[in-house]
């Protein structure tokens, strides 16, 4: 499907704990307030901070990212807690791929999402290192997952190894989405802008796909 239009105008007002507040009516005993806590760091003990040293922050990135083509990878048979390997994604997405793609993993895992049980986590597959080298090779802008994103194949030299490389290569990666089998087109247009926060490298989204 094709979306024609001009430009995009940002008329967001920045989430700033520097610069936003917010009146309640009379009768409240506080005004509401916009605050954000860092809980990862990226030094935090056994490195399993999240956020990325001189990374780009999610205000700067272009909005154009966040809308544009995507495609699917089927990977229902990665379930339990198999790898996603370079051949896997050959093979599934057949040439299709196309630098600037937003790029969606698909194995129905968050269909039934419990809340991010330890169960959960440990079946979902994972991109090996050489899988995650790949999309970046292949220039996707975006990486989608409806699976948990965190694990690593064995032996990966840091945690988190995988989704910290491409976010170090500038390659958005975009966790918790699901339904992806309501989706049948080869190709489609993904809608997922975040919030306009400051200070911050990840933001919630509402993702939609247009089909």
């Amino acid at each position: 499907m094709s979306i024609e239009f001009g430009k995009i105008v940002d008329i967001s007002l920045e989430l700033d704990a520097k610069n936003f507040a917010m009146r309640t009516p009379a009768g409240f005993t506080k005004d509401m307030q916009f605050e954000m806590e860092v809980i990862k760091e990226h030094d935090a003990p056994g490195g399993a901070g999240q956020i990325v040293r001189g990374g780009t922050q999610i205000h700067q990135l272009p909005l154009e990212l966040f809308i544009g083509d995507a495609i699917i990878a089927d990977l229902r048979d990665k379930l339990p807690g198999k790898p996603i390997t370079v051949k896997d994604l050959e093979q599934r997405l057949d040439n299709r791929i196309r630098k600037g793609d937003r790029l969606l993993l698909r194995t129905d895992h968050n269909n039934a999402y419990d809340g991010g049980s330890d169960k959960w986590m440990k079946e979902s597959p994972y991109l090996t290192i050489g899988a995650t080298m790949w999309c970046i090779e292949k220039g996707v802008v975006i990486v989608g997952y409806d699976f948990y994103h965190g694990n690593d194949e064995p032996g990966a030299p840091r945690v988190f190894h995988n989704s910290r490389t491409l976010s170090e290569r500038g390659v958005i990666t975009m966790p918790y989405l699901k339904n992806l089998d309501q989706i049948d087109k080869d190709r489609f247009t993904l809608v997922a802008f975040p919030l306009k926060l400051i200070g911050a490298e990840a933001s919630p989204i509402r993702a939609v796909a247009l089909v």
